[in-house]
């Protein structure tokens, strides 16, 4: 087996995360779960709470900054729309529904997702003036947006929920999104 990277910590952090929830990110379940030293752990990280925050921020990156190039990229009006519907679908909820766990355990973490969470918000109210700005009020809506997606990753346990395309079709309609 090569070289075990800072990146493939955190790849692995996020599975674990994702897959057995906020208990399984402890150094000993990382290490055993990557077959390496807790010596290979600390080379990257000094500690679980800098593997904390390199985790979330990892996750920040891919999640906030891709999404930022594709809003910046998209050609008008409707690309834009286009690109917004499908955002809460390309969001891994069943990672963000255990962060969301950890956060509760972890005041770092949850200091981090509020960060994360307030950065969402404001870039949904931006789009909002954009694409509608006959709201008066973007700051609010964008808010109940956001928290209606986070609400509905806690409520909805899989992706093949039957009910999440009328959901999300009147989500599109409350929202100027259709």
């Amino acid at each position: 087996m090569g070289r075990f990277e800072k990146s493939d910590w955190l790849t692995l952090g996020q599975n674990l995360l994702r897959t057995e929830g906020p208990a399984a990110l402890t150094i000993e379940r990382l290490t055993a779960s990557a077959g390496k030293t807790r010596g290979s752990f600390y080379h990257h990280f000094g500690s679980r709470d800098a593997f904390l925050v390199a985790l979330i921020e990892d996750w920040q990156a891919s999640s906030l900054t891709a999404l930022a190039k594709r809003l910046q990229d998209a050609n008008g009006p409707e690309a834009k729309r286009a690109v917004m519907r499908g955002i809460a679908l390309e969001w891994d909820g069943a990672f963000e529904r255990q962060l969301r766990h950890l956060a509760a355990q972890e005041p770092l973490v949850a200091e981090l997702l509020a960060k994360v969470d307030h950065l969402r918000i404001q870039g949904l109210a931006s789009m909002i003036r954009l694409l509608q700005p006959d709201v008066k009020d973007a700051d609010a809506l964008a808010f109940v947006q956001y928290a209606s997606v986070v609400g509905g990753q806690m409520l909805l346990k899989s992706s093949d929920d039957p009910r999440i395309p009328a959901i999300r079709k009147v989500g599109n309609e409350l929202f100027g999104l259709a």
